[in-house]
């Protein structure tokens, strides 16, 4: 193949912006996540899948939190696809961040975004739904929001919205094809405006005020009965996305409310990493179970320059899987010393790595290169240092070089966009402990 044709391949199986479940492939079994993802040595998500086969009686309400980009809807998207979850629950995927305006999302709109996502992805993995059901939580809706806001021209376009927002099911087509291997089946969203009710905060405070979201609730609850009848298994809700919402909306989404706890299936959310650090989570705990997805180590707390080879081993893994899936021999097209560079340069986090690997593929097919080494990474690692520098005025370097020197976040407002941003990285092992991100570390020289 042509040498600038084999770094297209790379490039494009390196692309650090592609969604965990993308809508053009149509079914997770042809999914980025087939193909690319590698098991952690660590495996952070198994108690939550232990926990999901186990709860019966009371569906588990569970929230996973970590950095952006650490892995953790991948691994959610391969603990959908194990074949024991499979064949014990009808699983709905729904994408929050590609259905509505996440940054002004509230709860009530992720409980109606949920009714939606399960209907679609039931019915689009071959079950016949009565769309009733759907219809009955729309109006109850639409009667609560014209009565909160006296717009009596409010309305909701059930249609559009079942187009637009982004939900993936599997495990129904086993009650209906029979074996595990045929239980995998997805659906494709198409795109339209993102979904919100267009609400002030103050409107939802009073939304939620019972009986107001007891009657909302209790259709939810009788389409996902419905569902769940019509699968004959229960429903397990993984609800992504809403880890990239401001600490604020966290909190009040999963501290200070009980709405997201009370639907009548077993529900996952992904969380934000900054309401892992708050005192808020005590509050969150007697709520949800609570998972965390801790970023890879790569050295140890009490010394950086002592390799973690675990850690190493899992990354290396990442990127060589990736190449081999590509068709190509991952030695013929990185030297070791290179990919260890760019390993040790992504903190742990997977996202960077791929990001990293994306950058040095591009920087080896401008230089005619065939493969990636030394000088080709450092390349890319330091565009990519670039980049983070470009964000740091004093006030942020100074407050890097503070949890440097303390090993733990300060709690400022600074610290927390800090780690929101992965400056600062958090790692678990016995205990929960903090680095400055080693591709930042450098810029500290002489502040």
């Amino acid at each position: 193949m042509n040498p600038d044709k084999i770094w297209d391949v790379v490039i494009m199986g390196f692309n650090p912006w592609q969604p965990t479940l993308d809508p053009s492939q149509p079914t997770l079994e042809e999914s980025a996540v087939r193909k690319w993802y590698v098991e952690r040595y660590d495996q952070p998500l198994l108690p939550l899948m232990r926990d999901l086969l186990a709860s019966r009686a009371y569906p588990l309400k569970a929230i996973v939190t970590g950095h952006r980009g650490s892995g953790k809807s991948w691994a959610l998207a391969n603990l959908a696809l194990n074949p024991e979850i499979a064949q014990r629950f009808l699983v709905v995927w729904l994408d929050v961040e590609r259905s509505a305006d996440i940054f002004n999302v509230n709860h009530v709109e992720v409980l109606f975004l949920m009714g939606v996502a399960a209907f679609k992805a039931a019915r689009n993995t071959g079950l016949k739904p009565d769309r009733k059901y759907l219809e009955a939580l729309v109006d109850s809706l639409t009667t609560l929001v014209r009565q909160e806001t006296r717009d009596e021209q409010f309305g909701i376009d059930l249609d559009q919205v079942l187009d637009s927002v982004f939900a993936i099911g599997l495990g129904a087509a086993a009650a209906v094809a029979g074996p595990v291997g045929a239980a995998v089946a997805g659906a494709a969203a198409v795109f339209g405006k993102l979904f919100t009710l267009g609400l002030s905060s103050e409107t939802v405070r009073r939304m939620e005020v019972r009986p107001r979201v007891t009657e909302i609730l209790t259709r939810l609850n009788e389409l996902i009965a419905h569902l769940q009848q019509v699968a004959s298994r229960p429903l397990l809700l993984l609800v992504d996305g809403l880890d990239k919402i401001e600490l604020e909306q966290a909190r009040t989404v999963f501290a200070e409310s009980r709405i997201l706890q009370e639907p009548i299936c077993s529900v996952v959310y992904t969380a934000p990493i900054l309401l892992y650090y708050s005192p808020d989570l005590a509050s969150a705990r007697q709520l949800f179970a609570t998972y965390e997805f801790p970023n890879v180590h790569l050295f140890y707390r009490e010394d950086r320059n002592r390799r973690d080879e675990q850690g190493y081993a899992f990354l290396r893994a990442v990127v060589r899987t990736r190449l081999q899936k590509l068709g190509l021999d991952p030695d013929a097209r990185i030297e070791p010393a290179a990919l260890d560079a760019l390993v040790a340069m992504s903190g742990g986090v997977v996202r960077e790595l791929v990001h990293l690997m994306h950058d040095a593929a591009l920087r080896a097919q401008i230089n005619g290169e065939t493969r990636i080494g030394e000088a080709t990474a450092r390349q890319a690692i330091y565009r990519l240092r670039r980049q983070y520098s470009a964000g740091l005025s004093l006030p942020y370097l100074e407050e890097l070089r503070k949890v440097h020197e303390l090993g733990r976040p300060t709690g400022t407002d600074i610290c927390d966009k800090l780690l929101q941003n992965l400056y600062v990285l958090s790692y678990a092992n016995d205990a929960l402990w903090y680095a400055v991100h080693p591709n930042v570390l450098p810029l500290l020289e002489g502040v």
